[in-house]
């Protein structure tokens, strides 16, 4: 199973490790490098106040220094980007504008991939007493991997979340677990980050994770409707799961973290 295990990490790295596509740009604001401009993007922002087009990169120049004026235009551009067809959908939920490990903004979560802006996403790995692993099957109407297993809990960190925060309301909202057992869980910490386009842009993510064994008496339900089902699975056979395909990217690459740093198998 360990063989299984590591030829599944090697072809991975190589999904989560991706140049953007033919077309795309550097995208630098106040010239520091930030994102990857999708060529789509691009085309819609020729003209678009403070954007600077050149042939290598695209600048984008604030005359501003407020937080909330800063905000103020990524999110007016995430509306005009809406309207020009470039956004796949949209989610009214404001996440980080980071540079250099600082919050520059906020902006719509749906802008992110067009701009190659980086993300924050945490996970949960839960688990049995006994050591079976919580999974939990993602709804048939998510906009990204229906009807994929997933960590028990897990979504982006958003613009009001400290990442113990994001941990505590995904692991509520995704299985009604309470914060007094999140507490309980290893520090999070960070994986590494995946790197890959996406129909809508390009995909720059920083995986956080904490593992927790859940109490017996603990009996995760979903409370938002974006989780289908929750089941336990044994490691062999979450590790079939993922070699068949029938578990979404990033919680792969946290599951085997957690397989690896607990000797699972």
């Amino acid at each position: 199973m360990k063989k299984a295990l590591d030829i599944l990490k090697k072809e991975l790295q190589s999904t989560i490790n991706q140049a953007p596509i033919t077309g795309s740009l550097p995208l630098y604001i106040n010239q520091i490098l930030t994102g990857t401009i999708h060529p789509l993007t691009i085309q819609a922002t020729k003209g678009y106040d403070y954007f600077q087009h050149h042939s290598q990169f695209v600048n984008i120049q604030l005359p501003f220094d407020s937080l909330t004026e800063k905000s103020h235009f990524f999110n007016t551009l995430a509306l005009y980007l809406r309207e020009q067809n470039c956004l796949p959908f949209w989610r009214d939920e404001q996440v980080f504008v980071w540079q250099n490990n600082t919050v520059f903004a906020h902006i719509e979560r749906t802008a992110t991939r067009p701009l190659g802006l980086l993300t924050q996403a945490i996970h949960l790995n839960a688990r049995t007493p006994d050591g079976r692993i919580y999974l939990s099957l993602r709804s048939p109407t998510k906009q990204t991997d229906p009807n994929k297993w997933d960590t028990l809990a897990g979504g982006l960190l958003n613009a009001q979340d400290t990442p113990e925060e994001g941990l505590a309301r995904e692991a509520y909202e995704e299985a009604g677990i309470p914060k007094w057992v999140i507490q309980q869980c290893t520090p999070i910490h960070s994986i590494g980050y995946i790197n890959r386009p996406l129909p809508e842009g390009y995909q720059y993510e920083e995986m956080l994770s904490s593992d927790c064994i859940l109490p017996s008496n603990i009996k995760p339900q979903n409370t938002d409707g974006e989780v289908s089902q929750i089941e336990t699975f044994t490691p062999q056979e979450v590790l079939i799961l993922m070699q068949d395909g029938m578990v979404t990217t990033e919680a792969m690459i946290v599951l085997i973290d957690s397989i690896e740093k607990n000797n699972l198998i």
